[in-house]
């Protein structure tokens, strides 16, 4: 049963051309990655011409382009896998693929990146020693507060202030003198956080200037990153941001290495999580401000792409699918502040909803005649069979096995996925050293490995720890593979994922067109569920009607997806279209878009889009006034906090309108110096209990360099 798409409402269409084509989505090759090179080499890039590089790193691969913005033309594409031990390694392949003819003539350079959300979900941060200020120990013991704090290294000390400003105990820089001379050396990084520190910082730049006169390590404050007065999520944010400033830094200085051997001198730009740029320099002070980065970058490019600016946002990666909505041609942003992980923060960030689902999730069978697929990402066999031929022809030998031979092991991989020299845990391990020596001279798989450790199954092997460092990693089947067998993709060893299927089907006693079906309505149905819930939540829970039972919940839920009752059509209708992002966006998203009884977008380019999201953002700066209520002595007064002073005002208007005056001025002067092209204020008064917030946000387009490469800040 097909669905007819409805209209699509409020959709603003743009023409946008777009003179290369990429030959994406003909016939049965859906696609296929290549290096590409420009449409035209006789004709050199103008050296006066606005040219931009975005690149974008995601968790399966890493994509570039090259782009004219006067024409708003793709010049050039790139895609390759991300080298997860060293992102730089794969940026630089991504540059290197762009083939660019005049590297002079680039004129901004912008990059999203996984690295923030990656290091934090992994936990390859820095060691951070954090500072609580004022916080209430008993009440943090009673809700169990202890357990939302990113780090084990931290202490309590008196100080802090009230809801006015006012100083709720003397701040006792005896205590945290003695703290960092005894921690100081377990820690890399410290983060101070005072209470109620955004209506007085005082006590946070007091126990800065100590700690600068003890140590020299790298120090974070609360009130730097969030005027939210949310004291665990400042505490949070700023202990995420001080573990992540050297993991950034690292990572940019690889980069900006990486674009001199390019011969490329243009600005360096970092998506934030809600969309907008900033310089790299930024990004190395505030790196917990670049969660979500990808996502967010996913959705300008779909937007940029196609031209609409009210639609959701389907991104189909590798490891996840990403979820955005764009609402007037602006995401929606989440109120709670970024989620990362089990962290929740008060970084603001675009509303983006991640399932653990892509085209490398592992596929599971079980006896009956389900399947499941994710979260697990795996490397493809496919992929593997083409990087090891030893493994191609021990898949292709498998038809020689028996019906009692085979082994679902027979077709899982175990690899060795990065250099283990500095990983000193390891060499504790007799266990995990045989387990790595047996790898070293490549994949094994899973029925080897256990023969060969002596073993009757995996969890014999206790390699888990292995596998959360990311040394180990699986192979097996994905949907990359099936789209393979069935022409779709062309990338790898199609014999070797074609030879691994039929061997599941023997397995499993299914033919291949089951297996097929199977992984795509499950993917698909577990896409469309996902959409629901999440424009569902933009505006709240929806409750059914009051003659019908809650009950029929789940049932309305599962019918609407679905298309197996004879007698009922149960239907869902999103009021926005539907954007497919990804190079298989095509062949799962617009099914999405056919249950959800709406529109199908797909842009030209739409495989790198997130790489065209990674330049085509502006340059956006927010900064917030507060203004609150005092009383000292019998007299009342308004205090307005900006940027660390503040004033005292008897009557509140006139507060306001000195806090919209120096924060509007303020916003102008960063967006200024963050590489905003004439940027426009906007003045925007939110009520937070008895505190009145001022904000305001400064946005333009990002200044490009000079034809010479001359850019100044």
């Amino acid at each position: 049963m097909t669905r007819p798409a409805l209209p699509f409402r409020s959709a603003v269409i743009c023409a946008i051309s777009f003179d290369v084509a990429l030959g994406l989505f003909e016939s049965k090759k859906i696609f296929r990655y290549t290096s590409t090179k420009l449409p035209n080499k006789s004709k050199p890039m103008d050296p006066s011409g606005e040219y931009v590089i975005g690149i974008d790193t995601g968790g399966t691969y890493t994509d570039g382009v090259l782009l004219d913005l006067q024409s708003r033309r793709v010049m050039a594409f790139s895609k390759t896998l991300t080298t997860r031990d060293n992102l730089a390694r794969g940026i630089n392949k991504a540059l290197n693929d762009l083939n660019i003819a005049d590297p002079a003539a680039v004129r901004l350079v912008g990059i999203s990146s996984t690295l923030a959300t990656n290091s934090i979900a992994e936990g390859k941060t820095r060691r951070v020693g954090l500072l609580l200020i004022g916080y209430d120990q008993e009440l943090m013991a009673t809700y169990n507060l202890v357990s939302k704090l990113p780090t084990r290294h931290f202490a309590h000390f008196r100080g802090g202030h009230t809801t006015q400003g006012l100083e709720k105990e003397a701040l006792d820089l005896k205590r945290i003198g003695a703290w960092i001379v005894q921690h100081h050396a377990a820690v890399d990084a410290l983060a101070i956080s005072s209470y109620f520190s955004p209506l007085n910082p005082s006590h946070e730049e007091r126990a800065l200037a100590l700690v600068r006169k003890m140590c020299g390590l790298p120090v974070v404050l609360g009130n730097q990153l969030s005027k939210k007065l949310d004291s665990i999520k400042r505490a949070t944010t700023a202990c995420l941001n001080a573990s992540l400033v050297a993991v950034m830094q690292e990572f940019i200085e690889a980069v900006r290495q990486s674009l001199v051997a390019q011969g490329i001198r243009a600005p360096l730009m970092i998506v934030k999580g809600d969309g907008s740029l900033m310089p790299y320099a930024d990004a190395i002070h505030k790196p917990v401000e670049t969660v979500l980065s990808g996502p967010a970058a996913s959705a300008i490019g779909g937007r940029f792409l196609s031209g609409h600016g009210n639609a959701l946002v389907i991104d189909v990666g590798g490891t996840t699918t990403d979820m955005a909505l764009l609402d007037h041609f602006k995401m929606t942003i989440s109120e709670d502040g970024a989620r990362v992980g089990a962290f929740e923060t008060a970084v603001e960030a675009a509303r983006i909803r991640t399932t653990a689902l892509g085209c490398d999730s592992r596929i599971r069978f079980d006896a009956g005649d389900r399947v499941q697929v994710g979260p697990e990402r795996v490397v493809p066999l496919a992929l593997l069979a083409a990087r090891f031929p030893r493994v191609e022809k021990e898949i292709c030998d498998l038809k020689k096995k028996g019906d009692l031979e085979r082994r679902a092991t027979d077709i899982e991989y175990w690899l060795l996925s990065k250099a283990i020299a500095s990983q000193k845990r390891v060499a504790a391990n007799g266990n995990h050293q045989k387990l790595i020596a047996l790898l070293t001279d490549g994949p094994l798989s899973l029925t080897q490995l256990l023969k060969r450790m002596d073993v009757y199954h995996a969890l014999q092997l206790n390699a888990d720890a292995l596998i959360r460092q990311g040394i180990i990693e699986h192979a097996t089947l994905t949907p990359t593979d099936l789209l393979h067998v069935t022409g779709q993709m062309d990338l790898w060893c199609t014999k070797a994922a074609r030879q691994a299927v039929n061997y599941a089907c023997a397995l499993y006693a299914k033919d291949q067109t089951r297996i097929v079906e199977q992984v795509h309505d499950s993917i698909v149905h577990t896409m469309a569920k996902e959409a629901f819930v999440f424009l569902a939540r933009q505006v709240g829970e929806t409750q059914l009607p009051e003659h019908v039972d809650g009950s029929w919940g789940p049932w309305f839920v599962s019918e609407a997806l679905s298309e197996t009752n004879p007698y009922l059509a149960v239907t869902l209708t999103s009021r926005y279209p539907i954007i497919g992002i990804g190079a298989p966006a095509k062949i799962f998203v617009e099914k999405v878009a056919n249950y959800l009884n709406t529109g199908f977008i797909l842009p030209q380019h739409a495989p790198v889009a997130n790489a065209v999201g990674a330049v085509a953002g502006s340059v956006v700066v927010t900064k917030e006034a507060l203004v609150y209520a005092r009383e000292t002595d019998g007299a009342r007064a308004f205090v307005t906090q900006i940027e660390g002073s503040n004033r005292r005002f008897v009557d509140i208007e006139d507060a306001c309108r000195y806090a919209e005056k120096i924060v509007a001025q303020l916003a102008r002067e960063s967006a200024v110096a963050s590489g905003a092209l004439a940027p426009q204020v906007v003045l925007e008064k939110q009520t937070d209990g008895a505190l009145l917030r001022i904000v305001a946000c400064a946005a333009g387009n990002p200044r490009l360099s000079d034809p010479q490469g001359n850019y100044s800040l």
